[in-house]
């Protein structure tokens, strides 16, 4: 049977969302081409695990369940950070205080699927000692152009205060939800 790779996200509240997807156009305005919108949700990646279709509605249990354990989060978007390897700008928290509640929050759902009987499907990317809570602006940025980019958007940006309110399930190569449960 074929598998997929699912991924437990920390979802924001609309409002964030929205706040998010206006930075994309300072992305924009950097001169990157981006999708009018991305095939995701804003988000960061707590977790993900190589299922079988079948096993997707366990992955949702395991998700309402880690979420049904925890508050929703407040965060300050703070850092514009880039990943080199890979291309990728990115919003995050930074060293603010709702560092660890995040924190918390990842490695709750890693424990989480990993007890159920999954491996880690982005191997040390998950590990919670690795972690870095990140929402993606736009990836493939071309290296000699990723550090102006950063700088562009930074120049430009405003810290977002924003919640944390739900974990979202997202399939890598799909578009949108295949679940979302509230926190708390």
């Amino acid at each position: 049977m074929a598998q997929v790779t699912a991924v437990v996200c920390a979802a924001f509240d609309a409002d964030t969302d929205a706040a998010i997807y206006a930075v994309r156009e300072l992305v924009r305005e950097a001169g990157v081409t981006l999708p009018a919108l991305p095939p995701h949700r804003p988000h960061f990646s707590l977790a993900a695990a190589r299922v079988t279709r079948d096993e997707l509605p366990r992955v949702l249990a395991v998700a309402a369940a880690v979420a049904a354990a925890h508050a929703s989060i407040p965060v300050r978007l703070a850092e514009v950070g880039r990943f080199g390897r890979a291309g990728v700008v990115w919003l995050g928290p930074g060293g603010s205080p709702q560092l660890e509640p995040l924190a918390q929050l990842q490695r709750d759902t890693a424990a989480a699927l990993a007890e159920a009987g999954w491996a880690a499907a982005f191997g040390e990317r998950s590990d919670p000692a690795q972690w870095v809570p990140h929402c993606t602006l736009a990836t493939r940025v071309p290296k000699p152009r990723l550090r102006e980019v950063q700088a562009e958007v930074r120049r430009k940006y405003q810290p977002i205060d924003g919640v944390v309110g739900a974990l979202a399930t997202i399939l890598v190569g799909g578009r949108g939800d295949v679940g979302l449960v509230p926190l708390g």
